[in-house]
This record gives structure tokens, sequence and C-alpha cells, in this order.
């Protein structure tokens, strides 16, 4: 849940978020997800590509904040 609302724009130190961008990051992740099962790679490299791009997700919000 939380990954899904930072994917989908909510900041992670407070602030602004929405319904429709917490839903949007759900279906990305769960894509991604199935995707990643779908082509056999395993577990642990599905988390790792899970914590990659909540990572992401985390540094363009800082860049879009201008705090960075």
């Amino acid at each position: 849940a939380i990954a899904a609302a930072a994917i989908g724009g909510a900041s992670l130190m407070g602030g602004k978020g929405s319904i429709f961008g917490t839903i949007l990051g759900a279906i990305v992740l769960g894509a991604m997800r199935n995707g990643l099962t779908l082509l056999n790679v395993q577990a642990f490299y599905q988390l790792l590509a899970t914590g990659i791009i909540i990572i992401l997700a985390m540094l363009v919000d800082r860049l879009a904040r201008g705090k960075g």
C-alpha cells in the first residue's frame, strides 16, 4: 500500500496525494509484478525491482518539489 501511494505521487514526507494516483500506482505495481512473474523472474528480483521503482518515485518527488 505504501509503495502504491509513493508511486502514485503521494509524498512520503507528508503533503498531498490523491486516490486516483494511489490506484494508478497499485495498477502499475500489479502489472509489473504480473509481468515479471510471467517472465519467470525470481521473487528476490521482483522485490528488488519494486524497491528501485519506489526509490525513483521518491527522487522524482523531491526534484519536483524543489528540495533536491
